[in-house]
């Protein structure tokens, strides 16, 4: 995440950065994305995007952590409110993730994270999993995350509109809860 000095700065001017590279981050095409595009939208020097943040990696995953940590966190919270109810939470979580990726326009900030930097993110998001869950329980969220993971990258790679993000997830949702021998292949 940021280094210290980046949160130094004033308050106004750490705001017109955040709000600069998260647009860089949603708009710039993946092959563009990199310090020199970064300091040049910015307008800052190369040097301060150092003090800054330690790599492009650093600078990406404080804005994505920002801005997409609520999706992982909404949910375990969801799972609770319907007292571990397993297809209640899914579908909720599921009304929430389109809402997050096509109307909050979080879709083209995931972008660089499954074709530029997945291996970072999946360790990272790993870690502070098992600090805080039975392995069992570890496991089972790893492999949830697994699917959601994937059903996201492929609206991304395929472009999917919210209908089709729709449609694709109650599959997924359907194969979660029923199993896959009940699906035709």
């Amino acid at each position: 995440m940021a280094k210290p000095t980046f949160y130094q700065v004033n308050k106004e001017k750490q705001a017109r950065i955040y709000a600069l590279l998260k647009e860089f981050f949603e708009e710039a095409n993946l092959e563009d994305m990199n310090v020199a595009s970064i300091v040049k939208k910015l307008g800052i020097p190369r040097g301060s995007f150092y003090q800054y943040f330690e790599d492009l990696a650093d600078c990406y995953f404080t804005v994505l952590q920002k801005e997409s940590g609520p999706i992982h966190h909404e949910f375990v919270r969801l799972l609770q409110e319907n007292h571990q109810d397993l297809d209640k939470t899914l579908y909720a979580y599921r009304d929430y993730l389109v809402d997050q990726l096509y109307d909050q326009n979080l879709k083209n900030l995931y972008r660089a994270k499954f074709f530029l930097f997945e291996n970072n993110f999946i360790s990272h998001g790993k870690a502070a999993l098992k600090k805080s869950l039975a392995e069992e329980d570890y496991q089972r969220m790893v492999y949830l995350m697994a699917v959601f993971h994937q059903l996201i990258k492929e609206a991304i790679t395929e472009n999917y509109n919210k209908n089709q993000f729709l449609t694709t997830c109650n599959l997924y949702i359907l194969w979660l809860l029923g199993g896959l021998s009940h699906a035709s292949i």
